[in-house]
């Protein structure tokens, strides 16, 4: 596909990230972003007024802008059906259709398929009422980690310690219904402490191609405290992982869960990330993505070169993965970032407080800047917060102390009040 015109549904600093290694791409003529933000205008992406939940109006700007490509960025469009839109109206789309979209959306589905398939995960129950998870909290001595059965936007999760917090837990997530969601059902798991790690795959419904990992930071204040976020900070490579371990989960993780969508009449074709926990020397899996990861997005795309959108045309036609995968270079330095959060954050955050930003730094090859929660004003020629995250720092290094410590230099060239980040990133490393 030669000068390809591409739109990405999304517009945070995932999308942001995406829409930078595809403006590299020789085969890419323009990237698009629908809705897009007035922070990725201010960059000099064109934007197309189409929500991310309005299918018809994005399968009409697509049509209108003469897009050829479509990449989906966050899950709820997936979940909700976007792919099955666009196929019907016979444009190419990057992503899982609903019904595959379903090992993402549905936590209760995807515990299960891991129990058939005998992938191991933490031990859980699930529960269809508050007062059957109530009580599993109060007599099982494991259950103390809460997740909503859908999508809840990143934050239908909720980790206890004692019994006494479970039930506050579980009345926010099950009785309360804060998340809106359609199914009331809750997984009930065992708190497990260890490191969680991400790895990535690419995907074109049989063959799967690796493409990276990451040691993740996910919750909010250092020494790994405070509520669970989508992610705070990341190292890639993973120290923690080596040849064995990757082997362990491509083969015994990655392939069969591919093969059984496949099986079941639900292939699934696109990004297939899996969030992991190593506990003891076990590698257990929490949780399945069908779409690039937000923040693990970022710093992995930092360290590829070469032209991935060929690997993500090969997705959508069912061959040729693994060819284009093998022309892609991965730089092996170590990288570190730092997501920038807004007060309040992952809860009622503050917006509309002026970002001063400093941009000449990251002029810098080794330092990448990614917008998410930011508004630009023209008229004003300032930015400003805008969401509960507002930036993705990157660097990379010879040591992963030489990246950490070039990623919170270049934190120091962003400031607005109220500005948050982990300050232990990299400890130890």
């Amino acid at each position: 596909m030669s000068g390809a015109r591409v739109m990405i549904i999304g517009g945070g600093a995932r999308s942001h990230a995406l829409g930078e290694t595809l403006r590299r791409s020789p085969s890419v003529s323009e990237v698009l972003f629908a809705p897009g933000t007035s922070g990725l205008e201010r960059l000099g992406y064109r934007t197309l007024p189409a929500a991310s939940q309005d299918f018809d109006g994005l399968v009409e700007q697509a049509k209108l802008a003469e897009i050829d490509f479509t990449i989906v960025g966050p899950n709820t469009p997936l979940v909700d059906g976007v792919v099955d839109v666009f196929r019907a109206a016979g444009l190419p789309i990057f992503g899982p259709d609903q019904a595959a979209a379903k090992l993402e959306g549905s936590k209760v589905f995807a515990r299960l398929l891991m129990n058939r398939l005998a992938i191991e995960t933490p031990r859980f129950a699930i529960c269809d009422t508050a007062e059957r998870a109530a009580y599993l909290a109060q007599t099982t001595p494991w259950a103390r980690v809460f997740k909503a059965d859908g999508i809840a936007y990143g934050k239908g999760v909720r980790v206890t310690h004692r019994a006494k917090e479970a039930e506050a837990a579980l009345e926010e997530v099950m009785q309360d219904n804060i998340y809106g969601l359609e199914s009331k059902k809750i997984v009930v798991e065992e708190r497990l402490d260890g490191t969680e790690i991400t790895v990535f795959s690419l995907t074109d419904g049989q063959q799967v191609a690796l493409l990276g990992h990451v040691l993740n930071y996910p919750r909010l204040l250092d020494e790994d405290r405070g509520p669970p976020t989508r992610g705070m900070g990341q190292l890639s490579p993973a120290p923690v992982v080596d040849a064995e371990l990757l082997a362990h989960i491509e083969r015994d993780v990655l392939r069969p869960t591919v093969a059984a969508m496949n099986e079941r009449g639900t292939p699934l074709q696109g990004a297939l990330f899996v969030d992991l926990m190593l506990v003891r020397g076990r590698a257990l899996v929490i949780d399945y993505n069908v779409r690039f990861g937000d923040p693990a997005t970022q710093i992995l795309l930092s360290r590829i070169d070469g032209d991935l959108f060929a690997a993500m045309v090969a997705c959508v036609q069912g061959s040729g993965l693994a060819q284009a995968v093998e022309q892609l270079t991965f730089d092996e330095r170590p990288r570190a970032s730092i997501v920038v959060a807004a007060s309040g954050y992952p809860h009622r955050f503050e917006r509309g407080a002026p970002i001063e930003l400093h941009i000449r730094p990251f002029e810098d090859p080794d330092l990448w800047l990614f917008e998410d929660g930011v508004r630009w004003i023209p008229e004003q020629d300032r930015i400003e917060t805008t969401g509960g995250r507002t930036f993705t720092v990157v660097a990379a290094g010879e040591t992963y102390g030489d990246a950490v410590e070039r990623v919170y230099k270049a934190v120091e060239h962003i400031q607005f009040d109220g500005m948050h980040f982990r300050r232990d990133i990299g400890r130890g490393w």
